[in-house]
């Protein structure tokens, strides 16, 4: 892993800390299926932009539509909507905790139907991330905040929607620029969604300015400029550690809490982020040797 994946790494870590946020403002005013699929219109049009500009993505798409298809379905469309369900009623810390789940199922995925074995020393950075993530999160996870079993479930189920994305890129996309396979499955996965959005946005409801912002920030930069970096890293270092990802959110998510809302930085957080820095460096597989020469 460069320093240059690196640095991808943790910009990424920042944009998708934030569609929890976003989730939480815009999801009460859309409701779930209009915001999750207003998310893949604003993200399926942002890459039409790039497809235009660039003949030789639209050849690439063209050739691998089916590919294309399905991660458009499992890394977008399908995990958004689970997603949506799920916020309204489980808070966004606990939301990017069940997020976190991700690389262990990418990891099962990979090893399971894909021959790709992962080091004792991953497993192992895989077990202390989680562990770090739920340490950081105690205080929201034993409080009853989430015992919503059945929107806790819709999450997770997005996560294998995730995991499943990620696998397939890596294993039949891995000729496609990462801005081609962005915008192909993006743009299929807004074609599916389109009438949903149609069909289910509030008419006749008054929409305040922040879920409007909410709904175009996740869809221009949690989504479609987020996911060219994804692809990029999945392409680089694998589904299962470009998926590690998921173990460092919370802790954007915790930062963001303390600076701009005030919320108290408790003990718990600060062992819990350290933990998981650890168990991220490991399950990355990372040299500091050869980042400083990188």
């Amino acid at each position: 892993m460069t320093r240059r994946d690196l640095i991808i790494f943790f910009t990424l870590s920042f944009m998708w800390s934030l569609s929890f946020i976003f989730y939480r403002v815009g999801v009460p005013e859309f409701g779930s299926l209009a915001f999750a699929s207003l998310r893949v219109v604003f993200a399926g049009l942002t890459m039409l932009i790039f497809v235009l500009l660039n003949s030789k993505n639209r050849q690439g798409i063209r050739e691998n539509y089916k590919a294309l298809t399905v991660v458009g379905l499992f890394s977008a469309a399908i995990p958004f909507v689970l997603f949506s369900f799920s916020a309204q009623s489980v808070n966004a810390g606990v939301l990017a905790v069940l997020n976190a789940s991700v690389p262990m199922m990418s990891g099962f995925i990979a090893s399971t139907f894909f021959n790709d074995k992962l080091s004792k020393k991953q497993i192992l950075g895989l077990i202390i991330g989680v562990v770090g993530v739920i340490i950081l999160m105690s205080e929201h996870l034993f409080s009853g905040q989430g015992s919503d079993l059945i929107p806790m479930g819709y999450a997770l189920l997005a996560c294998v929607g995730y995991a499943t994305g990620a696998n397939i890129t890596r294993n039949y996309l891995g000729d496609l620029s990462p801005i081609a396979i962005t915008a192909g499955s993006l743009i299929i996965a807004s074609l599916v969604m389109l009438p949903i959005a149609i069909y289910e946005f509030p008419y006749g409801k008054s929409i305040n300015l922040k879920a409007w912002l909410s709904v175009i920030c996740i869809g221009v930069f949690s989504t479609a400029i987020a996911l060219i970096f994804m692809n990029q890293l999945i392409k680089s270092i694998g589904a299962m550690r470009a998926t590690s990802i998921t173990l460092v959110i919370p802790i954007f998510a915790i930062v963001f809490g303390y600076v701009l809302l005030g919320e108290a930085l408790d003990t718990g957080a600060i062992i819990g982020s350290g933990v998981i820095l650890v168990g991220t460096y490991l399950s990355l597989n990372l040299s500091l040797k050869k980042l400083v020469h990188s």
